[in-house]
């Protein structure tokens, strides 16, 4: 581990123990995943660490009208899943996979831990947003675990105090789509190879030109990804090509972006609408 901070290192090996470990370390102790937000951004009050890697929360498994991924699989493990082939929503949850970071790091990079650390752009996080993912989180519920199911919205306005409180991420849920429904993703970046600037998901079925199911969220106008639900409102069971753009159009004006070196606030609104707009498109070609 390249942390020079890190003085103790626990591998437990069930999730009872992990969370005894986290809750008797203190405020100096952190759980492990993969380890790429650690060692990339050193935290000097972190201490102690408990690795997640022996708790058996690395599996992809298909039961009943849901897809369960376990918070260690892996984003490389998610992309060679049939979840991220072309034959699952035209390919976009492993196209925004894809664009979370180069092989290296998406073969470390966990599921739970993108969503424990996110920021405010996540390709990954869009892509799981749009596709109405929940999480199951556990906690100690005085000697025993304790878990709850959480929709990832709701999760991720509040990640840091939620995980603060002793919760562990184990799972992360998608609900199979029906066979109709289409999802899409764009990005615009400083080269192809750059993470995204701004980046869309839009995911909807649609018959005759009529859509429905209508999810789009947005990655780099807020501090998380976010939905956009004005503009889901704005579509549904309307035509895409007479309404999408004033539906957008809806959703960005509730948005207040902040700019830095890489857009302005103006420029990331404007991409904002373009790449939303790209995306309900190839959702309707």
């Amino acid at each position: 581990m390249a942390n020079p901070a890190i003085q103790d290192y626990q591998r437990p090996t069930d999730l009872l123990e992990a969370l005894r470990q986290l809750r008797d370390l203190g405020p100096r102790a952190m759980a492990l995943a993969g380890g790429t937000a650690v060692n990339a951004e050193p935290q000097p009050r972190i201490e102690r660490v408990v690795d997640l890697a022996g708790l058996g929360l690395g599996a992809i498994a298909e039961e009943g009208p849901v897809w369960k991924l376990g918070a260690m699989v892996t984003v490389q493990q998610l992309i060679d899943s049939p979840l991220g082939r072309e034959g699952f929503l035209g390919g976009a949850l492993g196209e925004a996979a894809r664009a979370m970071s180069g092989l290296n790091l998406r073969n470390r990079a966990t599921l739970g831990g993108i969503l424990a650390t996110t920021d405010g752009i996540s390709p990954l996080g869009c892509a799981l947003l749009a596709s109405d993912a929940e999480l199951v989180l556990a906690s100690l519920k005085g000697d025993a675990v304790e878990k709850r199911v959480l929709p990832l919205r709701a999760f991720l306005g509040y990640h840091a105090s939620v995980l603060a409180g002793g919760s562990l991420i184990t799972e992360v849920r998608l609900p199979i789509p029906s066979g109709d429904t289409r999802a899409a993703y764009e990005r615009v970046a400083r080269t192809p190879r750059d993470y995204p600037i701004v980046c869309a998901v839009a995911r909807l079925a649609h018959k005759d030109g009529i859509a429905g199911n209508v999810r789009l969220a947005l990655g780099g106008v807020a501090a998380t990804p976010i939905r956009l639900d004005l503009a889901e409102f704005g579509l549904e069971k309307k035509a895409i090509r007479d309404h999408a753009a004033a539906a957008v159009e809806d959703g960005l004006r509730a948005l207040s972006p902040q700019g830095d070196w890489m857009g302005s606030a103006e420029y990331r609104l404007a991409m904002a609408r373009e790449m939303a707009l790209r995306a309900i498109a190839r959702c309707a070609a």
